[in-house]
Formats: structure tokens, sequence, C-alpha cells
């Protein structure tokens, strides 16, 4: 299989609460602190990776035990998508998402392998739906929290 060009990203950063010293990212790896992230999820897969002090804590996808560790503060952060993250927010008060983010997921089309025209076609329009506002247009129609259109060229992932 092929990807296409990235046309959105997905977010992720951290949920804190509000007290918490965790300000930005770059707070984010310390030691004596517990970040989170829901078993396999992309942030936590990218984590794994990059965490050089902090220790990571895997939990299960249960927004009511996510909210309840972290403020119960069993847990410093919480990394996942903003998306994720925003809703969470909503229903557990005495929280705040950072301000950044750690990295962005890219969103690609699949083709199969050996199908250059193919996959050109798909990259074509890709291209035209970014251009023409569509790609932006249906993200502000979806009400997606947390997505972006993918500038043409982006290389996006975990950074580790």
């Amino acid at each position: 299989m092929e990807f296409s060009q990235t046309y959105m990203l997905v977010r992720q950063s951290f949920l804190v609460l509000d007290g918490s010293p965790i300000k930005a990212i770059a707070d984010i790896d310390r030691a004596g602190q517990k970040i989170a992230g829901t078993i396999n999820d992309s942030i936590t897969l990218c984590m794994k990776r990059i965490l050089k002090q902090a220790t990571l804590v895997e939990l299960e996808n249960n927004p009511a035990e996510l909210s309840k560790a972290l403020t119960a503060r069993s847990i410093d952060a919480l990394g996942a998508s903003r998306q994720r993250l925003t809703t969470l927010a909503a229903t557990t008060p005495g929280t705040r998402l950072l301000p950044d983010d750690l990295f962005n997921v890219p969103q690609n089309i699949v083709v199969p392998k050996d199908r250059p025209a193919a996959l050109a076609a798909v990259n074509a329009l890709i291209d035209e739906a970014r251009a023409s506002g569509l790609l932006q247009r249906a993200i502000e129609r979806g009400g997606a929290v947390g997505v972006a259109v993918a500038p043409a060229g982006v290389k996006a992932g975990c950074p580790g």
C-alpha cells in the first residue's frame, strides 16, 4: 500500500488541573511527574519513545476513569487528541488544556501499491480540496475540534 499526501492534522496535547505547574509541552517531561495516555493511543505510543524523565501511565479508554485519575491527582497530565481532551474538560471541572501541541497525527488516504496513477489522482484531489477551501469548510461544518487542514508538503507525526 501507498499513502497519499497528508490532508489533515489531528492535534495532540494535554489536559491538566488548573493549579498544575505544567503550563506548556516543555513542562511535560520532568522527573517525578506521571503523564498518562490511553492504551495504544497515538500519543501514548509517541510518549513511550520520547519521555526521558516523566513516568508514563497507560490507562483504559474510559472517560470517567480518566477524569477521576486526573482529579484524584493519580496523574499530572493526560495526553490525547484535542477533540477528546476538550470533551473530557467539559465534564471535568478545574481542568485546562495546554495551549500548545506535542505533535500532529497526519491523516492520509491509502492507495493500493503499484497504482501510481491512482495515487497521483488522489493527491490531485487533495490539492484541489485544500485550495478550494473544501477541507476547511468540512472541518467547520463537522464541528471538529483540534483538527487542521495540512499545508501542502507538511511532515507530521511523533517528534521522536
